[in-house]
């Protein structure tokens, strides 16, 4: 069995898909160069002109052969840790619900920064890839990890739980081109979901166990890359804090990551000694998300309506 072959054969099926059906829509990119600002994510045309598609489209297609490679390697080592412990079912349903519930989110926060404050940046911007998803696959699988730490990029280690977090905004800083909207979409749909917020359009996990058992998806469940879900069920959702909890934890990992921050400025401006030192390992950067894959639509509004008459046509 050839390298390729011996890891194809390592990823789970609802990973291994999920990149199978982006490949194939590059390959599609490729060959017949679609124009593609038809594709991407882009909230005026998706509120004004009901091009509901791109919410789907926009996270398939991907800008450039190191976009593509970048998300579907992070797709691959996230998205098989994540399976391996929540199981096929519960990571395709995942995956399909989050990759319109990360597009949804990124097109009400444009939306409500256009109407409340003007900004209207957001609303002209285009976006595409993956890399939302990803984000919400990160989180999910962060707080599921048994580690408590994690190392980011061999700089810093950070709690498991704001490891994502420390990703949007050092990786913004890397590449300032990439759509930290998009980014942070994921990490709030994959924040809810762990507290169990979006359950309801989740099906339960004694629902997959059965499912698992019914005769339409025998041949699914015998495939050798099929993981089935444990025993002690996926462990998503069970949290039921409500938005309370939710903007606790959003806002305590924010706090946390800011003082984390600041200590580490305080040991590069004034240094804390050669035996404190030795814990501090420096490593070159990892592979990243996304690339450019956001662009300002030059084109205006187009006779779309102006702030004054959006905020009109609300009262």
């Amino acid at each position: 069995m050839s390298r390729l072959a011996e890891t194809l054969a390592n990823i789970p099926l609802a990973t291994l898909s999920i990149m199978i059906v982006c490949c194939v829509v590059y390959l599609y990119q490729f060959f017949i160069d679609p124009p593609m600002h038809h594709y991407t994510l882009c909230p005026r045309l998706v509120i004004y002109m009901s091009e509901y598609y791109r919410f789907i489209t926009s996270s398939l297609f991907h800008g450039s052969i190191m976009h593509i490679g970048m998300n579907m390697m992070s797709t691959m080592a996230i998205g098989s840790s994540l399976e391996k412990r929540i199981g096929t079912l519960a990571m395709a349903t995942t995956i399909l619900w989050g990759i319109q519930l990360t597009s949804s989110i990124y097109t009400f926060i444009s939306w409500l920064l256009y109407v409340t404050i003007g900004y209207e940046h957001l609303m002209l911007q285009h976006s595409v890839g993956f890399s939302g998803v990803i984000f919400q696959l990160a989180v999910l699988e962060a707080n599921l990890s048994p580690d408590r730490t994690r190392s980011v990029f061999g700089f810093i280690n950070v709690s498991s739980k704001m490891y994502p977090w420390a990703l949007l905004v050092i990786l913004q800083f890397v590449m300032p081109q990439i759509s930290f909207l998009g980014h942070l979409s994921g990490i709030l749909i994959g924040t809810m979901q762990s507290h169990g917020s979006l359950n309801v359009f989740f099906p339960s996990d004694e629902y997959l166990k059965d499912s698992e058992q019914k005769t339409p998806l025998a041949f699914v469940v015998r495939q050798p890359s099929f993981v089935s879900m444990p025993e002690a069920g996926t462990g998503l959702g069970r949290r039921r804090e409500g938005s309370a909890g939710f903007f606790a934890e959003v806002g305590g990992s924010i706090a946390l990551f800011v003082k984390n921050i600041c200590e580490t400025l305080k040991v590069m401006i004034f240094g804390r000694g050669e035996v404190s030192n030795q814990n501090i390992q420096m490593s070159s950067l990892g592979a990243a998300w996304g690339g450019n894959d956001s662009v300002r639509d030059e084109e205006g509004w187009n006779g779309l309506p102006t702030i004054a008459e959006e905020r009109e046509r609300l009262t």
